[in-house]
């Protein structure tokens, strides 16, 4: 995404945040032996390096770099109603005790995956919950490499992802049983670094933190069949499981690409002129990125597991890619949201 984010002006901004490079993805098996590094793929249509910047950094430069383009952000929203008018819709809210209201031709929902805009307009939603939460611990690591990457280790009950996170620290990200949970909330550090160590061998933290618990889901709204020109797009629109770590990538992809459909369009339009642009942008939705959404969700199902037994057939399937350029290749790629 970076020439898109370079295009977009932001990505001098992620920089000057503190975004870090990142060199692939590292497989270790249970014994914590090297399986496979997926690099980055050599190509001229993306950059030399992965890059990462906590989340709520990347939010709060999206949301200045909106204002300053003269977009309002609204905070302390109590209740909101949506309507249509005459040609447009009608928002009205009550924020900090005032109201007030806005109408526009098109709107577009990114209001996440229990998207408020989707249930008032009642429209479909299919839906995968799966069976076991994901578990999120901070720490640091002792004895961090300055080439930073993301490593999976297929320990025998589960799953373990080490993300970076900027300034050296790592995000843990595993399953876990319901009954479980209580361990990683209330568990002592000491505890935490001995549960990880099991399945994650020669792993060191200098510290370590419970994080959170939520539920992963995958989903995918329908497009909008009703009066008037919406469309919903990020969490709304396509909510994944975070195995592949492509959420965040391919909300900027959607967004460009919805943009781009719009870019015709003359201040002043019509919502007629808006409603065939929506469609048409809808169905490339459904050609390029559904087979995404696909392989995103294999992938969440693949690591749906307290009960991996090791993970024999996936460690195979990597052992098996080290030795093949051509497949490496093929899943540099696929890990860089790109085409194969």
């Amino acid at each position: 995404m970076q020439p898109v984010l370079s295009r977009w002006d932001v990505l001098d901004r992620l920089l000057q945040a503190g975004a870090e490079r990142r060199a692939g993805t590292r497989w270790f098996d249970a014994e914590g032996a090297h399986i496979v590094t997926v690099p980055v793929p050599q190509r001229d249509d993306c950059a030399g390096a992965f890059l990462f910047l906590n989340h709520e950094k990347i939010g709060d430069i999206l949301l200045d770099i909106a204002g300053e383009a003269g977009a309002v952000n609204i905070t302390g929203l109590s209740d909101w109603s949506l309507t249509r008018a005459a040609g447009s819709w009608r928002v009205d809210w009550q924020a900090n005790d005032q109201s007030a209201s806005a109408t526009c031709t098109v709107l577009v929902a990114a209001d996440g995956t229990a998207s408020t805009v989707r249930s008032r307009l009642k429209i479909g939603l299919d839906r995968h919950r799966y069976q076991y939460p994901i578990a999120v611990l901070y720490g640091r690591e002792q004895g961090v490499s300055d080439e930073r990457t993301l490593n999976v280790y297929l320990a025998e009950e589960r799953m373990v992802s080490l993300i970076p996170r900027t300034g050296g620290a790592t995000k843990v990200g595993f399953p876990v049983s319901p009954e479980d949970i209580g361990f990683w909330k209330t568990g002592s550090e000491d505890a935490l670094q001995r549960r990880l160590d099991e399945w994650c061998p020669g792993v060191s933290f200098d510290s370590l933190a419970f994080g959170a618990i939520y539920p992963p889901v995958s989903q995918q709204s329908e497009p909008y069949q009703g009066e008037g020109a919406l469309v919903l797009i990020g969490d709304a629109r396509h909510a994944m499981h975070p195995a592949r770590s492509m959420g965040m990538n391919t909300c900027f992809w959607v967004a460009d690409q919805l943009a781009d459909s719009l870019r015709c369009l003359s201040s002043g339009f019509s919502e007629a002129q808006a409603v065939p642009l929506l469609s048409e942008f809808e169905t490339h939705f459904e050609q390029e990125l559904t087979p995404r959404l696909s392989e995103n969700h294999a992938a969440g199902l693949q690591m749906d597991t307290i009960t991996g037994g090791g993970f024999a057939a996936l460690k195979e399937q990597l052992q098996l890619a080290a030795g093949d350029e051509r497949v490496l290749g093929g899943m540099a790629l696929k890990a860089a949201g790109l085409t194969v």
